[in-house]
Protein backbone atom coordinates (compact mmCIF):
# COMPACT_ATOMS: atom_id res chain seq x y z
CA UNK A 1 0.00 0.00 0.00
CA UNK A 2 1.18 3.42 -0.89
CA UNK A 3 0.81 6.99 0.53
CA UNK A 4 1.27 9.98 -1.80
CA UNK A 5 3.05 12.49 -0.41
CA UNK A 6 3.59 16.47 -2.02
CA UNK A 7 5.69 15.00 -5.39
CA UNK A 8 6.57 11.57 -3.81
CA UNK A 9 5.20 8.07 -3.44
CA UNK A 10 6.01 6.14 -0.33
CA UNK A 11 5.51 2.74 0.55
CA UNK A 12 3.89 2.57 3.55
CA UNK A 13 3.01 -1.28 4.07
CA UNK A 14 3.77 -4.59 1.55
CA UNK A 15 0.94 -7.44 1.93
CA UNK A 16 2.03 -10.66 0.07
CA UNK A 17 -0.42 -13.32 -0.28
CA UNK A 18 1.38 -16.85 0.92
CA UNK A 19 -1.13 -18.70 -0.97
CA UNK A 20 -3.99 -17.98 -3.76
CA UNK A 21 -7.39 -16.65 -2.39
CA UNK A 22 -9.74 -13.73 -2.13
CA UNK A 23 -8.23 -11.09 -0.12
CA UNK A 24 -9.21 -8.03 0.63
CA UNK A 25 -7.40 -5.00 2.07
CA UNK A 26 -8.88 -2.21 4.04
CA UNK A 27 -7.39 0.93 4.28
CA UNK A 28 -9.40 1.64 7.52
CA UNK A 29 -6.52 -0.05 9.60
CA UNK A 30 -3.93 2.89 8.36
CA UNK A 31 -5.82 5.69 8.54
CA UNK A 32 -9.50 7.44 8.35
CA UNK A 33 -8.19 9.74 5.59
CA UNK A 34 -8.24 7.93 2.45
CA UNK A 35 -7.20 10.69 0.07
CA UNK A 36 -3.33 10.28 -0.14
CA UNK A 37 -3.62 6.42 -0.07
CA UNK A 38 -4.09 4.11 -2.77
CA UNK A 39 -3.85 0.21 -3.34
CA UNK A 40 -2.42 -0.92 -6.64
CA UNK A 41 -3.26 -4.99 -7.08
CA UNK A 42 -3.80 -7.29 -9.97
CA UNK A 43 -7.18 -8.65 -8.34
CA UNK A 44 -9.60 -5.78 -7.70
CA UNK A 45 -11.24 -7.89 -4.65
CA UNK A 46 -8.44 -6.04 -3.05
CA UNK A 47 -9.81 -2.74 -2.36
CA UNK A 48 -13.22 -3.86 -2.65
CA UNK A 49 -14.00 -2.04 0.47
CA UNK A 50 -12.31 1.30 -0.73
CA UNK A 51 -12.79 1.24 -5.03
CA UNK A 52 -11.79 5.00 -5.19
CA UNK A 53 -8.85 4.01 -3.99
CA UNK A 54 -7.79 1.14 -6.07
CA UNK A 55 -4.76 1.09 -8.67
CA UNK A 56 -5.82 -2.17 -10.84
CA UNK A 57 -2.79 -3.99 -12.57
CA UNK A 58 -1.45 -6.65 -14.69
CA UNK A 59 -0.15 -9.84 -12.82
CA UNK A 60 3.82 -9.54 -12.60
CA UNK A 61 6.26 -12.52 -11.76
CA UNK A 62 9.51 -12.48 -10.68
CA UNK A 63 10.72 -14.75 -13.66
CA UNK A 64 9.76 -11.99 -16.23
CA UNK A 65 12.48 -9.87 -17.31
CA UNK A 66 10.67 -6.30 -17.47
CA UNK A 67 7.80 -4.81 -15.76
CA UNK A 68 6.94 -2.72 -18.60
CA UNK A 69 3.59 -1.63 -16.81
CA UNK A 70 5.32 -0.57 -13.68
CA UNK A 71 7.87 1.78 -16.00
CA UNK A 72 4.93 3.04 -18.43
CA UNK A 73 1.55 2.80 -16.65
CA UNK A 74 2.01 2.79 -12.66
CA UNK A 75 4.92 5.25 -11.72
CA UNK A 76 3.81 7.91 -13.81
CA UNK A 77 0.09 7.49 -12.85
CA UNK A 78 2.00 7.86 -9.44
CA UNK A 79 3.51 11.23 -10.00
CA UNK A 80 0.18 12.36 -11.46
CA UNK A 81 -1.21 11.46 -8.04
CA UNK A 82 1.32 12.79 -6.01
CA UNK A 83 0.35 16.34 -6.60
CA UNK A 84 -3.16 15.46 -6.39
CA UNK A 85 -5.10 17.35 -2.92
CA UNK A 86 -7.24 13.97 -2.94
CA UNK A 87 -6.34 11.07 -5.25
CA UNK A 88 -9.77 9.23 -5.44
CA UNK A 89 -11.29 11.52 -7.95
CA UNK A 90 -8.55 11.14 -10.09
CA UNK A 91 -8.54 6.88 -9.54
CA UNK A 92 -12.47 7.18 -10.17
CA UNK A 93 -12.11 8.76 -13.93
CA UNK A 94 -9.51 6.69 -14.64
CA UNK A 95 -10.66 3.42 -13.31
CA UNK A 96 -14.61 3.43 -13.08
CA UNK A 97 -14.20 1.00 -9.79
CA UNK A 98 -17.47 1.43 -8.36
CA UNK A 99 -19.17 0.79 -11.61
CA UNK A 100 -16.91 -2.20 -12.37
CA UNK A 101 -17.91 -3.56 -9.41
CA UNK A 102 -21.47 -3.25 -9.95
CA UNK A 103 -21.26 -4.23 -13.82
CA UNK A 104 -19.75 -8.08 -11.92
CA UNK A 105 -23.14 -7.88 -9.55
CA UNK A 106 -20.89 -6.15 -6.33
CA UNK A 107 -23.44 -3.91 -4.81
CA UNK A 108 -21.36 -0.46 -3.90
CA UNK A 109 -20.02 0.42 -0.78
CA UNK A 110 -20.48 3.62 0.90
CA UNK A 111 -17.19 5.32 -0.16
CA UNK A 112 -17.91 9.02 -1.96
CA UNK A 113 -15.80 11.04 -3.70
Amino acid sequence: MLTIGSNSVFIVHQLLLREYREHVKDLSCLSKDFSRIVIVDNNPFSFIVQPLNGIPCVPFSAGQHSDDQLMEVIFPLLKHLSVQRDVRPALYERFHMPEWFQKHGIPRTDQAL
